[in-house]
């Protein structure tokens, strides 16, 4: 059994996140879904444009699933969230190099989500003059946005990923490439939906490579046994 020590404690359950802010404010389920999908997109694609590290969108979409749970979409904007919870990401994730005159910048990230929601409105992709009011204006939207997250928070950021336990079981039961691919490939795609502010990090790894497997038809632990039955024993505690 793999054992993690934790200091989160962020799970809710399905009547908790029925009784959302945004639900309370007459956003209905199929909406906030949609938004907290396009939210999350818009990050992951960041984290691409930027040559980050995919821990980076990973942590990211984590903290957009849980910021809405505490926040209303009708009372935060999507394009500004997106923008905080990146940044907050980069530093989570420890990739602004202090040292290094070219590191990354609040500029750059707010540039390039910018130039991300206007590409997928169909608008202009002329980047944002930094010296403009406009470009003030969404600087100050995206850190009030991360001092909103901070609070939500409670300051608590730890944050934990299903794609390493997906790795860690991979190996134990001896899955095949495809068998991995199509799980990271899952794990990745999970983090749009709510699964990880409703269960363990662990166990949506689980369910993941359950669904894998299915999906494929394969076997896990070298051919020896069906995903589900005794490949499943090593996890199991």
């Amino acid at each position: 059994m793999i054992y993690t020590a934790r200091v989160d404690n962020f799970y809710l359950t399905p009547e908790a996140l029925a009784a959302s802010p945004s639900r309370a404010d007459g956003i209905d389920e199929a909406t906030e879904q949609e938004l907290r999908h396009y939210c999350c997109d818009v990050v992951a694609e960041a984290a691409v444009l930027l040559r980050l590290p995919q821990v980076v969108a990973v942590t990211a979409q984590v903290l957009v699933q849980r910021f809405y749970c505490k926040r209303s979409l009708k009372k935060f904007d999507v394009t500004h969230v997106a923008m905080a919870a990146f940044w907050l990401a980069c530093k989570l994730e420890e990739v602004i190099e202090i040292d290094n005159p070219q590191r990354l910048s609040l500029r750059a990230v707010i540039q390039v989500v910018d130039r991300i929601v206007r590409r997928r409105d169909g608008r202009s992709l002329a980047i944002m003059d930094p010296y403009s009011q406009r470009y003030e204006e969404m600087k100050q939207q995206a850190v009030k946005a991360e001092r909103h997250m901070l609070r939500a928070f409670g300051f608590v950021l730890h944050v934990d990923h299903p794609h390493r336990f997906v790795l860690n079981y991979c190996q134990m039961m001896e899955c095949g490439k495809e068998l991995r691919q199509e799980a990271w490939n899952m794990a990745n795609d999970s983090l749009r939906s709510t699964l990880c502010v409703r269960y363990r990090s662990e166990v949506v790894a689980c369910g993941i490579l359950f669904t894998a497997a299915r999906k494929l038809k394969a076997r896990a632990g070298g051919g020896a046994a069906p995903v589900g039955r005794v490949a499943w024993g090593p996890m199991e505690g």
